[in-house]
């Protein structure tokens, strides 16, 4: 058993990937007799007070290893921090290594070590990088990424940071579900086509292409007439023939429309390790991405999903649309990915593989 206690600490309480991993980890250790406590900084509540990076690392136990998920300042954070304390820091984006952007996409002053002005207009870009990876530095901390891609960027932006590499894990079902259970609790019909598209925001959502979902439907629409669309994570609910808004749903909801789903379709243009591709999977629903990031990585094209050339918009529109009309290939992608998946994204192996490196630094 561990003698320190595992802080894990978020921007936020709830929302977003990188409070959902910190919460699985957390909750895990806690079923498993570890002490374990989450920090954060910010409550979903607009009544609940904001409590500052530096305010809330200077609360931190002395008897504590520090596993730092998300901040909305992660230098102030860790600069904040008492001295000696073991820290880990999972990069489940860019942030922590560029000048302030979450993803570099193409950007090419990245390569550059953000030298000049940022095209994207992050105040003292360079300065912010340097701080950044020099804190990182300077108070040693483990590096995870969930992903190669990441990892890989982390070298790119300073050849001094090691990444070791744990993949998102979730908790896994033992089976994919009852699809026409699922339709009938949606009112849709035994053999709908039914395309999802998921992001947080919804059609807002600028990394995931959220502007051009319409498009792509309109071009779905043409190959498939009696498809039906949802999307999913925006702020209003709406109807547009067979295209449907719905916004913000819980996960069991979530869950239910992936399982009804023949296919999620998933235009990302930046990503680390998509958790929502790997919900997908643990449904047995088929996912249709652009390969970019660390979606490489979760996705065989053309074995447990399908993978298109990034930006591609008619490669991206054909694929959906040959998954909808040939519903037996769909099912028998996503059942490939649902049995891969429980093995190599499961909760369970990515606690175990934490608990690793929580174990060294303890004995430190």
């Amino acid at each position: 058993m561990l003698e320190r206690t595992i802080i894990h600490h978020t921007a936020l309480k709830k929302s977003g990937g990188a409070t959902r991993i910190a919460l699985l980890i957390h909750s895990g250790m806690k079923e498993s007799g570890y002490k374990s406590m989450h920090s954060y900084e910010a409550s979903e509540n607009p009544l609940d007070s904001l409590i500052f990076p530096e305010e809330a690392a200077k609360k931190i136990p002395t008897n504590a290893i520090v596993h730092l998920h998300s901040s909305a300042n992660p230098a102030k954070f860790l600069s904040a921090l008492p001295e000696g304390l073991p820290l880990i820091v999972t990069l489940h984006d860019s942030q922590m290594i560029t000048g302030g952007c979450s993803h570099p996409l193409d950007c090419a002053h990245f390569k550059k070590g953000c030298r000049t002005s940022c095209p994207r207009g992050f105040q003292d870009s360079e300065t912010v990088r340097k701080t950044s990876i020099e804190t990182l530095l300077k108070r040693k901390a483990v590096l995870i990424s969930p992903s190669k891609w990441l990892a890989n960027q982390a070298r790119i932006a300073d050849s001094r940071l090691a990444v070791k590499i744990i993949p998102n894990g979730i908790p896994w079902p033992d089976s994919i579900g009852d699809k026409k259970l699922a339709r009938k609790r949606f009112g849709l019909h035994p053999a709908a086509k039914v395309v999802l598209f998921i992001a947080h925001g919804g059609v807002n959502a600028a990394y995931k292409s959220g502007s051009e979902w319409k498009a792509y439907w309109e071009g779905i629409k043409k190959r498939v007439p009696d498809a039906i669309g949802f999307a999913i994570g925006g702020n209003k609910t709406s109807r547009e023939g067979d295209f449907i808004n719905i916004p913000y749903v819980d996960r069991d909801t979530l869950g239910q429309f992936m399982t009804a789903a023949n296919v999620l379709a998933y235009p990302t243009l930046a990503d680390n390790h998509p958790l929502v591709i790997l919900e997908a999977m643990s449904k047995g629903l088929a996912p249709v991405s652009y390969a970019v990031g660390g979606v490489v990585e979760q996705i065989i094209s053309e074995k447990n999903g399908i993978l298109v050339n990034p930006s591609d918009k008619d490669d991206f529109i054909k694929q959906i649309s040959t998954l909808l009309l040939n519903q037996r290939l769909s099912r028998e992608l996503g059942l490939v990915g649902f049995q891969t998946g429980s093995k190599r994204y499961n909760q369970i192996k990515m606690l175990k593989d934490y608990k690793k490196v929580y174990y060294r630094l303890d004995r430190n």
